[in-house]
């Protein structure tokens, strides 16, 4: 106990420079910016299962252990859900003890108030800040789920003025009890979402604004639930910082067909959906690094101890995607490192994994690499498609998927190409990318390619007059598989080295992996454009 007292005075006294909100972003004690990479720990351990019935024994054993583990894992902060049960001589010494680890590990400490009632929360919160008083590493979020909790009755989730009020009241009395770091608010309507207006009702400084979308029916979160989504939040996020909470795998009651009762039903609740949340962390990835988010705290709800994410060993699949996506590819973003665990967040040929598989089906989601290629290990089709992202996006192309370039692949948008009409294809010479247009004006493929060395593979509207599987060059004595000719002898054709950079005498070289697909697709007489963009 003395040995914690003395700590605890070490910290308090090392306690000067809190994180602070400024405009859109979260900046640290330093004044650089930070996004939240955070995981909830401990369940409901300091919240009774109903708010009449008393809490378990507060264990905090396995904290230690767990910290380290987020730590190693690139997280920079913990969750740790509370409630007035917790109000003891005994709550006070384990947040204070938590309060200790999280601050050695240079983690932030996220109280999360879950209320037991409708009653006023001001009194409990400021009861929490005064054991917390002056410790720059604690963060507040003062009522989760304000007005939605299944722990509180008679009262709407949408009910905006409401929730400005009762929340104006609760940072007002946080404020008044010496807390100066970031207050984290949850959203009424179940968080879903965070409109200006809905900021504009709660103008207060250092807030930090937190959703968690819904799935609804859906099992898969998609690319296109990920543009509506960044369309949603685009304008506010540009305004103040908005962040995810509680990302996890959900469960959601169904109705399904009986067998013993004719046109009956019966309810089932299905538990893993983690197809939906997978797909929301790799949205949240690329929105984080790559765009205007300011992080999130991802939750292991799938789990019966609510824990797995923060455990010392064995995680969970979805422990595993969220540390090779958002935490590994967040922290190497932020500090340019692999975190300690292994997830490196950053890939290049050789590679395998769950991270792989991930970069390799936003790649497929975008028309840059074949399906039969989605298979965990970063081959040469997948530098190919790699590249051919970096060229379409005007990066320099070295096929190494950086934190940054993956990021911006999971938020990226399918290419557009710059000709109407019929199915056609095009040549972007200048980012030396080979586009596969349908009929309707949609991008079905885009192919990394090499173009002339000496810059001599002409511009202009040509079409497929021959087309030959295994065509032989007279010139430089070579086969070139899946030759499609459209201007004399210049071809679209397979060739064994598609470097990234112009290297041919003239053609359009096509790597293994993707020369069939446009042989296929380049039938004869088929429009060809090339062009310098």
């Amino acid at each position: 106990m003395l040995a914690l007292i003395m700590l605890l005075g070490v910290v308090s006294a090392a306690s000067a420079n809190p994180a602070r909100v400024h405009g859109s972003r979260i900046l640290d004690g330093a004044g650089h910016p930070l996004a939240l990479r955070g995981i909830s720990w401990g369940g409901a351990r300091f919240v009774p299962v109903a708010a009449d019935q008393p809490r378990a024994s507060i264990d905090i054993a396995d904290a230690e252990r767990a910290f380290n583990q987020i730590r190693r894992l690139g997280g920079n902060a913990v969750r740790v859900d509370v409630s007035s049960a917790l109000n003891s001589d005994q709550g006070r010494l384990a947040l204070q003890q938590l309060q200790v680890l999280t601050r050695t590990r240079k983690l932030v400490l996220l109280i999360a108030n879950v209320p037991l009632s409708d009653t006023d929360q001001t009194a409990w919160l400021q009861t929490i800040a005064g054991w917390l008083e002056g410790k720059e590493n604690v963060w507040y979020l003062p009522e989760v789920d304000p007005g939605c909790s299944l722990l509180q009755t008679g009262t709407t989730c949408d009910d905006a003025t409401s929730w400005a009020s009762s929340q104006g009241r609760n940072i007002d009395a946080l404020r008044g009890a010496g807390v100066e770091t970031p207050i984290v608010v949850n959203l009424p309507n179940s968080s879903q979402t965070v409109t200006k207006q809905l900021a504009a009702r709660l103008d207060r400084r250092n807030v930090i604004f937190a959703i968690h979308p819904q799935p609804g029916q859906s099992p898969q979160f998609t690319s296109a639930d990920g543009r509506a989504l960044t369309a949603t939040l685009a304008a506010v996020a540009t305004q103040v910082p908005v962040v995810l909470d509680d990302v996890a795998r959900v469960s959601t009651v169904v109705d399904r067909p009986t067998d013993s009762t004719p046109g009956g039903v019966a309810t089932a609740l299905t538990c893993d959906r983690l197809l939906w949340a997978q797909g929301l962390q790799d949205w949240l990835t690329g929105w984080v690094v790559a765009g205007p988010g300011d992080g999130a705290v991802i939750s292991g709800w799938d789990s019966g101890t609510r824990d797995d994410l923060s455990r010392g060993r064995g995680l969970s699949a979805w422990g595993s995607a969220v540390a090779s996506g958002y935490l590994a590819v967040g922290f190497r973003a932020a500090s340019g490192r692999n975190p300690r665990s292994g997830f490196l967040g950053a890939f290049q040929t050789g590679d395998h994994g769950v991270g792989v598989r991930r970069l390799q089906r936003a790649l497929q989601e975008l028309g840059i690499l074949d399906g039969q290629y989605v298979n965990g290990l970063y081959g040469d089709a997948t530098w190919q498609a790699v590249v051919g992202f970096q060229g379409y996006s005007g990066l320099e192309r070295t096929g190494l998927a950086t934190a940054e370039l993956v990021a911006q692949i999971l938020s990226a948008k399918p290419p557009t190409p710059q000709q109407g009409g019929p199915a056609h294809v095009e040549v972007d010479i200048t980012r030396q990318v080979l586009l596969l247009v349908d009929t309707g004006g949609r991008v079905v493929r885009t192919v990394h390619v090499s173009t002339g060395a000496t810059d001599n593979t002409p511009d202009g509207e040509f079409r497929v007059f021959r087309k030959e599987l295994m065509s032989w060059d007279y010139a430089f004595h070579f086969y070139l598989p899946y030759a499609s000719y459209f201007h004399g002898g210049f071809a679209m054709h397979e060739f064994p080295d598609v470097p990234e950079y112009p290297a041919s005498h003239g053609c359009v070289r096509i790597a293994w992996s993707d020369s069939k697909a446009v042989y296929d697709f380049a039938g004869y007489g088929m429009s060809i454009f090339l062009y310098h963009s």
